[in-house]
């Protein structure tokens, strides 16, 4: 999935350079180029724009030798498309214009607009304290800690070092299969309806900082430390949701802003839309 989602980026990229013609420029002499093509060059840092950090980090030499491959692939038939009148196709001129216009627009959005959108730790906390009704639970919820063990000899290993009181995470680090760097062992908050039957009753009649496991399902077992609980009807800590808030502030920021520059491009724009054709088309029907 990942060749083909990199194979459609670089060949809308290389497509659109040669249809406009902007693709075979001179770059500076002292670029790592990787490839050439033409007049077409693949630097290394253009081998990862269109790959996701977390796969580019994996990617072995046989891998990036593949992926440099289907860059000189899409490159040539990017050019065989062009050299067998791609250009002169109305069809593909009004797609290429979409996608350029598209292009535009995700700069504008992602890169000017975005840059003026400013939203304080204080703007999250004052939205939160007028918007209390907002975050009510409507349901039970748990935070919890988490380790999961493949085997029977390293769950009684755990079990035994969360006796001596040896710290949750810690051992998750060394013991658990899902323990991830950036997020620990922390599950966050969650419901009933966000885990396997058996778990919901020993984890959401546990208390606070009770260690819960461990629990067999499967092949594996789960011990999970209980942080908070939330019942229904309480309202979720700013903590929880100050990521929520930010997102809310934000977007309301950001569409304010799109709609002022579109007012004022209006306003400094002659536009004409013809309603006589826009009726004619809807009486006799779309797309007839």
């Amino acid at each position: 999935m990942l060749r083909w989602k990199l194979y459609i980026s670089l060949f809308i990229a290389f497509a659109i350079a040669i249809f406009y013609g902007c693709g075979g420029g001179k770059k500076e002499a002292d670029k790592n180029i990787v490839a050439r093509v033409d007049g077409d060059e693949l630097l290394a840092d253009d081998i990862f724009i269109h790959i996701p950090p977390e796969f580019a980090k994996h990617l072995d030499r046989e891998q990036l030798l593949r992926v440099i491959d289907d860059w000189v692939d899409e490159h040539l038939l990017a050019q065989y498309a062009v050299d067998n009148g791609a250009q002169k196709d109305a069809e593909v001129r009004r797609k290429f214009e979409d996608a350029r216009n598209q292009i535009f627009v995700d700069f504008l959005r992602n890169r000017i607009i975005a840059r003026r959108i400013k939203v304080s730790q204080q703007d999250v906390e004052k939205y939160y304290s007028s918007h209390q009704s907002d975050f009510i639970r409507d349901r039970s919820e748990v935070h919890a800690l988490h380790i999961k063990v493949g085997s029977k000899a390293l769950a009684d290993s755990v079990k035994k070092l969360l006796a001596s009181d040896t710290s949750f995470c810690a051992v998750a680090q060394r013991y658990s299969a899902e323990y991830y760097d950036k997020d620990s062992c922390d599950l966050g908050w969650f419901s009933k309806s966000d885990v396997l039957p058996k778990l919901v009753k020993p984890v959401f009649s546990a208390k606070p900082d009770e260690i819960v496991g461990p629990i067999k399902i499967g092949e594996n077992y789960h011990f999970f430390k209980i942080i908070e609980r939330g019942g229904e009807g309480t309202v979720r800590s700013l903590e929880q949701v100050k990521d929520e808030v930010y997102g809310k502030l934000y977007s309301m920021r950001f569409n304010e802003v799109l709609s002022n520059l579109l007012d004022s491009l209006r306003a400094a724009t002659t536009i004409q839309i013809d309603t006589s054709v826009i009726d004619s088309i809807s009486m006799n029907g779309a797309g007839n």
